[in-house]
């Protein structure tokens, strides 16, 4: 089994982040939609990093004041997630998810000639959407309310998508 030592857990950066790319900005009055995706390379197997800032930037670059933001990870092996950037409480959600899906253990996942059974039922834990109240411009969280990208099965290239739609300022 693994210990959270093995984990990347960082309540406050997105190490592996790697760039933005604009796919779509649309105004059509009143208005506007606008897709990024974010491309990462989590530089271990499983991560929970903090992407707020990173989606706060897509938010600034899109101009919506009023409206949603939807965050995706893309992949059936990484979710994100809404919570405290506190690094006891990333340890904690890391030893709970690794004892509910185990690495090392045997699944059937694997008798197609891969390795990553637990992560596809780690993604489950974590889901792979979430969507954000977006008002005055900002992300309209509670005081301790962070956006967490969860990986188990990086050191490979991933997508996260964000999708605002909304009211321009």
């Amino acid at each position: 089994m693994l210990k959270t030592e093995d984990w990347l857990l960082d309540p406050r950066d997105c190490p592996g982040f790697k760039r933005f790319e604009t796919v779509a900005h649309v105004e059509r009055a009143p208005q506007t939609h606008h897709t990024e995706y974010l491309h990462v390379r989590i530089p271990s197997r499983y991560a929970l990093v903090n992407i707020t800032e990173r989606v706060e930037e897509v938010l600034a670059r899109s101009k919506v004041t009023d409206g949603l933001c939807f965050v995706s990870a893309m992949h059936i092996t990484a979710g994100v997630y809404v919570n405290d950037a506190e690094s006891g409480l990333l340890n904690d959600i890391a030893k709970w998810i690794e004892n509910l899906a185990p690495h090392g253990k045997t699944y059937l996942h694997h008798n197609t000639g891969e390795d990553n059974g637990d992560a596809h039922l780690k993604s489950y834990l974590t889901h792979h959407q979430l969507v954000a109240p977006v008002t005055n411009g900002r992300l309209d969280f509670g005081t301790w309310q962070q956006i967490f990208y969860a990986e188990f099965d990086g050191k490979r290239d991933k997508r996260i998508l964000v999708k605002i739609t909304g009211l321009p300022g």
